[in-house]
């Protein structure tokens, strides 16, 4: 019987250990995929913000916002929460480039339909 039982416990060892090595084989790809994300919405957030600034240059200039930047704009902000989300653990899953961009054609057509004349943004004065 004593034979035995140690026999169980040398047995559940190398499961515990390749359990082990998994874990931390997800730890690392985890820490890797941080990094690069965080790198990628480093350089994300700079683009963001260069189109809001050229944004107000166009609402300065015309008096009313670019729709197509504004369009553009949506989608990095989304990419951004995208990415947001999986540093901060709130997600598994792994933004673009990792998975296709999560907008498709109802997307983009629901885009169009947001985005029409109507919602005019003006200076005030």
């Amino acid at each position: 019987m004593a034979s035995q039982s140690n026999k169980s416990k040398v047995e559940s060892k190398p499961e515990t250990t390749k359990e082990s090595a998994d874990s931390n084989s997800e730890t690392f790809s985890r820490v890797f995929y941080t990094v690069l994300l965080a790198l990628i919405g480093w350089v994300a957030l700079w683009v963001f913000s260069f189109v809001v600034i050229i944004q107000f240059g166009f609402l300065l200039i015309t008096g009313q916002v670019n729709t197509n930047l504004k369009g553009f704009n949506k989608e990095v902000g989304l990419y951004l929460f995208d990415i947001i989300k999986f540093l901060s653990f709130q997600s598994n899953e792994k933004p673009f480039p990792f998975r296709d961009w999560p907008y498709d054609e109802n997307t983009n057509k629901q885009n169009k339909t947001e985005l029409n004349d109507a919602e005019v943004v003006k200076a005030s004065k």
